[in-house]
C-alpha cells in the first residue's frame, strides 16, 4: 500500500526521516494512521511501529464507520 504524510506520498524508507523533521517542532504531535480496509494488519503495525520508533507516542488509528445495511 501507499504511505502518505499529510497529502504527500512518501516511501516507507523515508517516513522516519520526514517524521523526525516534524518531531523537531513537537514530539507531542498526534499522528493519525488511516489504512485501506484491504491492507494487511501487519503492514499497518509496521508503519505504526516506525512512527513510534521516531519518537511519536501519540499514534491513533482513524476508522471509518461501517455502512448501515439498508432497511436498518
Amino acid at each position: 500500500g501507499r504511505i502518505y504524510l499529510q497529502e504527500t506520498e512518501v516511501e516507507l524508507g523515508s517516513l522516519v526521516e520526514r517524521l523526525r523533521a516534524i518531531g523537531e517542532v513537537s514530539k507531542d504531535t498526534r499522528i493519525f494512521v488511516r489504512a485501506d480496509q484491504g491492507l494487511a494488519y501487519g503492514r499497518v503495525m509496521e508503519v505504526m511501529g516506525l512512527i513510534n520508533g521516531a519518537g511519536f507516542n501519540k499514534v491513533a488509528l482513524v476508522t471509518t464507520p461501517a455502512k448501515v445495511a439498508r432497511g436498518q
